[in-house]
């Protein structure tokens, strides 16, 4: 009897902590949508377990970037990215393919978005990206207006 309420118990907790996490990972992700992104184009080398990829950036922000290139990926898949700013050494990141906008079909060979979302990131690496775009935003005068329509992209 006493092991049975133990098992419940236990599972109760079990239910409690999968719903924190859930609600952590959702405030986290509300949270980087938050971040101002800007239209910033910079090479990119995209190396997966297929090989390695040329691109570009479409905008970025501290926490991940729409690229623009020739490989097709696949939604979660883990990346390693080489992004080449003109300012300063390469920033090697890994991110997670979150949404990739293939509008085109097998034969075609336009150019595919892939949305990512930054893993594993220095801090100094982050900062930097974050003071790059908020630079880039003031520079062009950007209204509050445009930084809204920018995020819900």
């Amino acid at each position: 009897m006493v092991v049975g309420w133990v098992l419940i118990g236990g599972f109760i907790v079990l239910v409690l902590l999968l719903l924190a996490k859930d609600e952590y990972y959702d405030r986290q992700e509300s949270k980087r949508r938050m971040e101002l992104r800007a239209e910033i184009a910079w090479p990119v080398v995209i190396q997966t377990d297929q090989g390695a990829s040329q691109g570009k950036t479409v905008n970025i922000s501290a926490s991940g970037a729409l690229l623009r290139c020739q490989t097709k990926f696949f939604l979660n898949e883990i990346i390693t990215l080489t992004i080449k700013p003109p300012v300063r050494p390469s920033i090697e990141i890994t991110a997670e393919v979150v949404r990739t906008n293939i509008h085109s079909n097998e034969n075609d060979s336009s150019p595919q978005g892939t949305a990512v979302r930054f893993i594993i990131i220095s801090e100094k690496d982050r900062q930097f990206l974050s003071f790059t775009v908020f630079d880039h935003l003031r520079d062009k005068k950007i209204s509050k207006h445009q930084i809204k329509q920018l995020d819900e992209v």
